[in-house]
């Protein structure tokens, strides 16, 4: 409104009390500066410099009459609001924290007692029973059930790589075995390879040179061809509870693996994964241990294996076993070998003074011991047919009475692939012991084990490993068919039948490894481990059947020599070939064609 000069200055309009509330509400909560309009009414300028905020002429003149007593009542009130705020995220704070710690107390107790009534086994089968892992914390990775040469040796392999191991081992006292005792030159590579070679170190373990064969009165010394090799490679004989025993104590030197004597009644499956196992303790208590990965190694008289492979077991004969004491062989150095009748008898030493003696009885029954019908039999059949140079011998031990037998079992391997889980040993596979490859077997399996678990770091995942490990099958096949088919053929070859192409089989075998050089290196060093392949073993075994032939075609060949000639070959045929078809033609001979023999490790995670 105008007024004159002279006129005094006009009030403005009253102000009413709902413009007043909005006005004081406007100040109490400011607008947010997310746009031109609020920059402008907090006093900053778009693209320019901070201006002073634009209050209407009644706020101004609200503030002029009463100013202190409003912003001491806005400091009151915006005191109070951060209080609030504050408090609130406190509050929220702590039920966070609280909800957390109470999730990691939970997910622990799981881990901890798994079998505890009312709640499940882990997922993952990380966890062990009552939290007791190899190294107290439940981070057990693998589980390996027996501590015999595989169980050892694998525990050892497996911690040695810094995996956390739990064996439990039903005896953990020294064994006392009648096989076992014999190493080859190759197992003994693999011993090196796995870092275990003092293991036959302070046992009165033998060096084994090669072998000595009789037949009829006559002898012919096969040796190792072990030119190319160190001086300290060769085979090694010893007591099978020592050997076993320092290989135990090499494996729990290494604080991440865990020797426990207890008894394995069965394994944990969940929806078709094994999670871990059952097991009885020493004191009796029943127990529950978990892991991503349990190797069962519980050896020929395995409880677990149907749940693993269909196993075909086989018991061609019985071993005898006798201790011949201050005792010299022919040869030293050697294992000896007598083509007697009914059936091959071995001889070689196990300590610098004790001298073992596996006497073959073919079938699954043999004589009495407690009746006397055993000592009988030795002395009457077995005797007259062992070198004279230790007959003596041979006769004392049987008069001292420390006669065992063992039934010789030879299984191939038919594996079930089962996530979570995994055969090895006698449990997987066996081979006549005539050849002593078991071991040898075992060892090369546990460096192709190895070789495949190195690059992985996580094995929770079942499924994606039991696929991963298919490939051990194939790749542990061109060693251990070779080994096992040499096993069982020479077994048939070398025991006595009424078949006379069978007989001139045997008798074609003997010459044709008495001719030395090429003839005799090619089968030892097969037998020896140090060349195991599956060709040059049909190539000389054939080759021995040819040569029979040949001897029967001179001077000149009749009717009569050419029909047991061709029964020979077919008799050949029939020996090898059923043990190749259980072994796998594929897997042995061709194991490239098989996809899983390309399959990569999964990356470390």
């Amino acid at each position: 409104m105008n007024t004159g000069r002279g006129s005094p200055p006009s009030l403005p309009p009253p102000i009413k009390r709902k413009n007043l509330e909005a006005s004081v509400r406007r100040l109490l909560v400011p607008p947010l500066p997310s746009s031109p309009l609020a920059l402008r009414c907090t006093g900053v300028r778009v693209g320019g410099a901070p201006q002073p905020p634009r209050n209407p002429p009644h706020v101004e003149r609200l503030r002029a009459l009463g100013g202190a007593h409003h912003c001491c009542g806005m400091a009151e009130v915006a005191g109070a609001g951060q209080l609030i705020a504050v408090a609130v995220a406190t509050l929220l704070a702590a039920i966070f924290l609280a909800a957390l710690l109470g999730r990691r107390r939970r997910r622990g107790r799981s881990s901890r007692s798994p079998s505890s009534p009312g709640k499940a086994a882990p997922v993952d089968g990380s966890g062990v029973a009552d939290g007791e892992g190899c190294d107290g914390d439940g981070r057990t990775d693998v589980i390996i059930v027996g501590a015999g040469v595989a169980g050892s040796a694998l525990a050892y392999t497996l911690g040695k790589d810094g995996r956390h191991v739990h064996v439990i081992e039903r005896d953990l006292t020294e064994p006392d075995r009648i096989v076992g005792e014999l190493l080859q030159p190759g197992g003994y590579l693999k011993l090196i390879e796995l870092g275990l070679q003092d293991c036959v170190e302070e046992i009165d373990a033998q060096r084994v040179l090669g072998y000595a064969l009789f037949k009829d009165g006559k002898n012919t010394k096969l040796s190792y061809p072990l030119e190319k090799f160190h001086s300290d490679v060769a085979g090694r004989s010893f007591h099978n509870g020592r050997f076993i025993q320092r290989m135990r104590q090499k494996a729990a030197s290494l604080p991440n693996v865990q020797l426990e004597q207890g008894t394995v009644t069965s394994l944990l499956e969940e929806d078709g994964t094994v999670k871990g196992v059952q097991y009885k303790t020493k004191s009796g208590e029943e127990l529950k241990a978990y892991a991503p990965l349990t190797i069962v190694c519980d050896g020929c008289f395995s409880n677990l294996r149907r749940a693993l492979c269909s196993p075909k077991v086989d018991v061609p004969s019985c071993f005898v076993g006798l201790v011949l004491e201050n005792c010299q062989l022919p040869h030293a150095n050697h294992g000896h070998v007598v083509l007697a009748n009914p059936s091959p008898i071995l001889f070689y030493p196990i300590s610098s003074t004790e001298v073992r003696c596996l006497v073959d009885v073919p079938g699954q029954k043999v004589p009495s011991i407690a009746s006397g019908e055993m000592a009988k039999y030795l002395k009457t059949v077995v005797a007259p047919q062992i070198p004279p140079e230790i007959y003596d011998s041979f006769i004392a031990a049987i008069d001292k009475g420390s006669i065992r037998t063992m039934p010789n079992r030879s299984m191939p391997a038919a594996p079930h692939p089962t996530p979570g889980a995994l055969l090895m040993g006698d449990a997987f596979n066996m081979r006549h012991p005539l050849t002593g490859g078991g071991m040898t077997v075992a060892l090369s399996d546990i460096v192709v084990l190895r070789n495949l678990l190195k690059p992985l770091r996580n094995l929770h995942d079942a499924s994606a490993l039991c696929k991963y490990l298919e490939s051990f099958y194939t790749l542990r096949k061109p060693v251990a068919s070779t080994i096992n088919t040499l096993a069982g053929a020479l077994y048939k070859v070398f025991s006595a039948s009424p078949d006379q192409a069978r007989n001139e089989m045997r008798q074609a075998c003997f010459d044709y490894l008495s001719l030395g050089g090429v003839f005799s290196n090619g089968p030892i060093a097969l037998l020896s481990g140090l060349n195991p392949r599956p060709l040059s073993l049909v190539a000389h075994f054939f080759a021995v059947a040819i040569y029979g032939v040949g001897r029967l075609m001179l001077p000149l060949p009749s009717p009569k020599r050419m029909w047991i000639g061709a029964r020979l070959i077919s008799s050949a045929c029939g020996i090898i070939f059923p043990i190749i078809k259980a072994e796998g033609v594929r897997q042995m001979f061709f194991p490239a064609t098989v996809p899983a023999y390309y399959r990569a490790p999964r990356p470390m995670e």
